[in-house]
């Protein structure tokens, strides 16, 4: 063909069209003309490439301890320093090894024990229901253990000597639910050595028995997770011992003679009310080398109060027992047992430690000295914090007192107060 003697339109078409067929040749440089090329399937979600990318930066973030848009790890970042940064958690459960703050906005929870330490970093983002369980093996190999929970299962990869890299995914799906990066070591810091509740009454009734067992199974997971509430010293072979609900004319000053004459120390936790009714008993009880703390000022339940009324009866039972001994305690035992969040937290925005108790030995239910006794030589272990009475209708308490003095010494028990027993400050 003589391009020349071509209308120049006509020749622009012919170079335009020429100019398509060698682009479409340059695609398949090495593909036989006489084949048709094959077209490119689409990627199955399992080698989703966006996905895949998204997994390698779950994983690169858990080995640094934490997930994705989360500034705090769980190898040295703190709830305090969560809180000073994101605020006040949405809510906080325990669960497990401590307490957890959930984050609604950030789609995240945190994990932290007693020392306010963060062992546990979860993230619920949207991005991660589009992950499968087989996308997961395929970019992170078989994990080192797959758990079965209740409705879920749980893929365990292992990161190092402390930190776990987990993965939940729902039985009903196959899409994880949430991650978790999981440090073992600080989850188990300072719930090395946590007692169960002992000691039992005949005289309860199977409802409040069942009730009884369950608040002190609650209690003591919740003093897990807080750095001033206690259940328990160490395991060191003392113990203390404690009377609540005092002070009275008669069965207070009774114990405070028992105990002087056994030389060991006690540990009265006196309702402010009645310290300014027996303010000489009191003084007597401090004299004698025991410690006076503080049982609130009118024995309610804390839980149920709000705040400002929280904090009157913590407030007003210290001046009560300053005003006697010209020191305020900083050690607290709430009425019951009854204790949350809010008020170990206010607790110890006054300065205030909460001491509940590891042996109960119920003198106020099964008024019996030699089930009090029972009570606690049939359970004594290292560190117990023992449980009485010292109000007036405690007269078993009073007779029990020096046999089980006696039978602790010859058990080789130290009798101390809770100052030398749990390392902390008895007065502000």
């Amino acid at each position: 063909m003589n391009l020349k003697k071509l209308p120049k339109a006509l020749l622009m078409i012919v170079f335009s069209f020429s100019t398509i067929l060698t682009a479409c040749v340059s695609q398949t440089p090495h593909q036989n003309n006489n084949v048709k090329p094959k077209q490119t399937a689409l990627a199955p979600k399992e080698v989703n490439t966006s996905s895949s990318i998204l997994l390698n930066e779950i994983m690169a973030w858990a080995k640094k301890g934490t997930v994705k848009d989360c500034p705090f790890n769980a190898l040295g970042s703190t709830i305090e320093k969560a809180k000073s940064e994101w605020g006040e958690p949405d809510k906080v459960d325990l669960a497990g090894y401590g307490s957890y703050a959930t984050y609604n906005k950030k789609n995240i929870v945190l994990g932290y024990n007693k020392a306010g330490e963060i062992f546990d970093v979860r993230s619920y983002s949207k991005d991660l229901k589009e992950i499968s369980d087989k996308m997961l093996v395929k970019s992170f190999g078989q994990p080192s253990e797959v758990k079965d929970n209740n409705n879920e299962h749980i893929y365990v990869y292992e990161l190092g000597p402390e930190l776990q890299f987990k993965i939940i995914i729902p039985k009903s799906s196959n899409v994880i639910d949430h991650i978790s990066v999981f440090n073992t070591k600080r989850a188990e810091a300072n719930n090395d050595y946590i007692l169960d509740i002992k000691g039992k009454s005949n005289q309860l009734t199977e409802q409040a028995w069942t009730s009884m067992q369950k608040w002190r199974k609650d209690i003591v997971l919740f003093s897990k997770s807080q750095e001033n509430v206690y259940i328990n010293g160490p395991d060191k072979r003392k113990v203390a011992l404690t009377f609540d609900d005092g002070p009275d004319e008669i069965i207070t000053p009774a114990i405070i003679d028992i105990l002087a004459n056994h030389h060991v120390k006690g540990n009265f936790f006196f309702l402010g009310s009645r310290v300014k009714e027996h303010p000489n008993v009191v003084k007597e009880a401090f004299d004698q080398g025991n410690l006076v703390l503080s049982h609130s000022y009118n024995h309610v339940e804390l839980t149920k109060l709000g705040n400002a009324a929280i904090r009157e009866e913590i407030d007003r039972a210290g001046k009560a027992i300053k005003s006697v001994i010209g020191k305020e305690p900083a050690i607290l035992r709430t009425p019951y047992g009854d204790t949350n969040v809010q008020v170990a937290e206010i607790s110890k925005q006054e300065g205030y430690s909460i001491v509940l108790w590891s042996i109960d030995t119920l003198d106020w239910s099964q008024k019996d000295s030699k089930n009090i006794i029972s009570n606690v030589i049939a359970n004594v272990r290292n560190g117990d914090i023992i449980l009485m009475h010292s109000d007036s209708d405690k007269s078993e308490t009073k007779k029990a007192l020096p046999l089980l003095i006696e039978e602790l010494q010859k058990r080789n028990f130290e009798i101390v107060d809770l100052q030398d027993l749990l390392n902390i400050k008895a007065y502000q």
